[in-house]
């Protein structure tokens, strides 16, 4: 078994996998490559749309509950129009027996009336449901005032006046809607209102009512809330919070739709939301209608659909796969035929040939091909070893002659032609190079950069021939200065470097000191019938070079002086700078 998978595992390393492997995995490749897309895009596309079919339900739930309330309130609206249409209600005391026992009938029947009662033009009480509030002045309730203009809906607020006659829900307060429509008179005056105050119980058992067939099919919770976000209808731990989720907000900007969202107790939910619109006859309350379900609930249906396609896509991946290793297998066996058989005429295998022409084209004429070329190349074998010894003999002669050409341009491509100093590139080989040993060895790395002052003028003035004189006369008396394990380098037109090893700040700045020292010693230089003054400034930088810091060491340092530099002839120049960091 082991040595059956070693077997295997050496087949398929690159260098040893025959056509035939190559083929197989390519094909494999492609099909996972292609299974995979096609599976990641149709998975995609049906996952969003089930996403939107699941929120797009959510949201008719929310649009039809919301379209129920206004219908409910629209309902008990037109009880209060009908009975401003009443004979009799224009003479509420004389009729006061009949109105009423018909409005305890009333409250009978729908007992989510909790009062019902009508009052004269000037806003006091004249009958009522059980005879409460008879008498009472109701002039500056909002039902009273509004109702003598039109048919009125009121928003939620919790009992004022009736507080303290009719019984409250356990552990809350009454709360009341307003419902309210003028009475007039045979000449359209208004003579009085006909109001009644809905118990905030008809919203609970009219949400019930619409919840409970959702429920059935589907889990999901309802939430009404106020023109302020508060919820007014819903699980009861809820009630009373002002909810801040992105779903009351898209209500608050007049749209409807789902979305989804993480809300206050840290679930994820979807959630469907609509306003209500109200009627023709009243304005909307404001109010939004929230149905959440919980994402992963809602999304069960996604899950599943995830998994069936994974499924058939791992099928489809296998089948393909058993596919491509049968036709890697067809398409390579010609050429793997011909592979065998070059390796044995390789090893002079006695009987060693081709194979016959066979399979396909290619196949066939490279087989052909093949057996012409080794016969040419046989007869060739004895030609080549002869030319052979030749070129051998001529290739010694030849490299002996570019092992001296390389030693000579190698010297060249290091030095200035101009001073004979370090050139530029070899003198950042070397820097490099001891700024790697310094991060080995610990040992500080001092750099002094030499910079001829007012060279330009001596250009202008003298011509560049005097220019050069300079430059080779500066150039003879820092080698004369500098020590034996220094490197001189010119790395720029009038710019000099002297790289110190092992150097510490205080000794690189007296080598500068006595470079610069030496130079204005040797000036002036004679320059046909001209004497050139000549100075030099001097930035000088020295750093120990950390294990982490090696590359960019040379690069730093470097700056550093040129920095010193620069800050010497801004000072004066002819003088030293020493960098301070």
């Amino acid at each position: 078994m082991a040595g059956t998978l070693a077997r295997l595992v050496e087949r398929l390393r690159p260098r040893s996998a025959g056509l035939r492997t190559w083929l197989g995995l390519t094909y494999g490749l492609m099909t996972v490559v292609l299974v995979g897309v096609l599976s990641f895009l149709v998975e995609r596309a049906a996952s969003q749309k089930l996403q939107d079919d699941i929120g797009l339900r959510l949201q008719a739930n929310a649009l039809a509950l919301a379209d129920h309330m206004d219908e409910g309130l629209y309902e008990r609206l037109n009880d209060m129009r009908a009975l401003a249409l009443l004979p009799g209600v224009d003479d509420p005391v004389a009729n006061q027996a009949l109105l009423r026992d018909l409005f305890d009938l009333m409250q009978l029947n729908y007992s989510d009336y909790a009062w019902i009662g009508v009052a004269d033009a000037g806003g006091r009480v004249r009958v009522a449901s059980r005879g409460l509030l008879e008498g009472v002045d109701v002039s500056s309730r909002s039902w009273f005032v509004s109702g003598r203009r039109e048919p009125h809906v009121g928003d939620l607020h919790e009992a004022v006046l009736l507080a303290n006659v009719l019984p409250a829900p356990e552990n809350e307060p009454l709360r009341l809607i307003d419902i309210s429509a003028p009475i007039h008179d045979d000449h359209g005056v208004v003579i009085g209102v006909m109001g009644a105050h809905l118990s905030w119980q008809w919203a609970e058992n009219l949400r019930q009512a619409l919840v409970q067939p959702m429920l059935a099919t589907d889990p999901v919770e309802v939430f009404f809330l106020d023109k302020d976000d508060t919820i007014i209808l819903g699980p009861p731990e809820w009630r009373g919070r002002r909810l801040d989720v992105p779903s009351a907000l898209a209500v608050r900007d007049g749209r409807r739709g789902s979305v989804l969202e993480t809300w206050p107790d840290g679930q994820r939910y979807l959630t469907g939301y609509a306003p209500t619109l109200g009627r023709d006859t009243y304005e909307s309350l404001g109010w939004t209608v929230l149905v959440r379900k919980d994402a992963a609930l809602a999304f069960e249906p996604i899950a599943e659909l995830r998994r069936q396609i994974l499924l058939a896509a791992a099928a489809l991946t296998l089948v393909f796969l058993l596919l491509g290793g049968v036709m890697g297998r067809l398409i390579g066996a010609p050429l793997h035929s011909l592979s065998v058989a070059a390796r044995r005429m390789q090893a002079r295998e006695p009987g060693a040939r081709f194979p016959r022409e066979r399979g396909y084209r290619e196949a066939r004429e490279l087989t052909v091909a093949l057996r012409g070329l080794v016969d040419d190349l046989t007869q060739h074998e004895r030609e080549l070893t002869q030319l052979t010894a030749e070129l051998e003999q001529r290739v010694r002669q030849r490299t002996l002659e570019l092992s001296d050409a390389n030693a000579q341009l190698e010297v060249l491509a290091m030095t200035d032609a101009l001073t004979g100093l370090a050139n530029r590139r070899h003198f950042g080989d070397q820097l490099a190079r001891e700024a790697n040993r310094a991060g080995d060895t610990g040992r500080p790395l001092s750099l002094c950069v030499i910079d001829i002052d007012h060279f330009k003028a001596i250009n202008d003035q003298h011509g560049h021939p005097a220019g050069d004189a300079v430059l080779r006369r500066v150039a003879l008396v820092l080698e004369e200065v500098v020590r034996g394990s220094d490197l001189l380098a010119r790395i720029g037109g009038e710019e000099f470097a002297v790289l110190a090893v092992d150097t510490g700040m205080v000794e690189a700045a007296q080598l500068a000191e006595r470079l610069r020292a030496a130079v204005e010693r040797a000036a002036p230089v004679a320059v046909g019938h001209a004497a050139v003054p000549v100075t030099v400034s001097v930035g000088v930088a020295t750093r120990r070079v950390h294990a982490g810091e090696v590359v960019k060491a040379p690069e730093h340092l470097l700056a550093a002086a040129d920095d010193a530099l620069y800050r010497a002839k801004r000072n004066g120049r002819n003088r030293v700078e020493v960098a301070t960091s």
